[in-house]
This record gives C-alpha cells, sequence and structure tokens, in this order.
C-alpha cells in the first residue's frame, strides 16, 4: 500500500463524506427526532466526533495550527466537546446548530471560510 501523495486532500475528502453522511442522516430526521432518539443522537455526535478528527489531520498535513481557520477550529472544538463529556454534559442546542443550519451540510460539501462558525 503506497502512501496518501496528498494527505490534506484525503482529509478533506473524508471530510466531504462525513458532511454528506451527516446531511443524509439531517434528511432522515429533525430537531424533535434529534431530542428524543438517543440513538439517532449518537451516530450524529460520532459523525462530527470523525469530521473534527478530519479537521485536525488536515490543518496538521498542511502546517497550519488547528486553531488558525474558525472552520477547523469550530469543528475540533465540537469534536473535543463531544468526545471528551460524559452525555448528560453535551450541549445539545450547539449539536443541533451545527447539524441542521450549516449550508455546507445542507450542501454536503467541504466547509470553508466561517461558514462553520458558531451562530
Amino acid at each position: 500500500m503506497s502512501p496518501d501523495a496528498r494527505p490534506d486532500r484525503h482529509a478533506l475528502l473524508e471530510l466531504q463524506a462525513l458532511l454528506t453522511q451527516i446531511a443524509a442522516l439531517r434528511s432522515e430526521g429533525d430537531a424533535d427526532r434529534f431530542t428524543a432518539d438517543a440513538r439517532y443522537r449518537q451516530i450524529l455526535h460520532r459523525l462530527w466526533i470523525a469530521a473534527g478528527n478530519e479537521a485536525l489531520a488536515y490543518t496538521q498535513e498542511t502546517g497550519q495550527p488547528v486553531r488558525a481557520e474558525k472552520t477547523w477550529a469550530n469543528l475540533y472544538d465540537l469534536r473535543n466537546h463531544l468526545a471528551h463529556s460524559r452525555l448528560p454534559g453535551i450541549d445539545e442546542g450547539l449539536v443541533r446548530r451545527f447539524t441542521w443550519a450549516r449550508s455546507c451540510v445542507r450542501q454536503g460539501g467541504v466547509p470553508t471560510g466561517p461558514v462553520m462558525g458558531v451562530a
């Protein structure tokens, strides 16, 4: 197996695939389902954690700090919150905002610029 010629591109492709999965799950439910269905909510949590991992991978591969750009910092911060909080301590409103209010998720594309910023 040969290493990636462009590991930064690999991270972006992985991130795009994760955002596409989030968009698909989003279309299968709504904020009410998110509140009522623990399994649905936890799947979205896991996908956002993976997206944050890819944001970190991308910044590491391009040699920039993860906090140098708001898009990557926000994904990474959400990842940290979800990965390091007990379930009762998770800010579900934040997860809902990321899932239902982000244009890149609606489009299933890679986030650019401040589109991932927390409103």
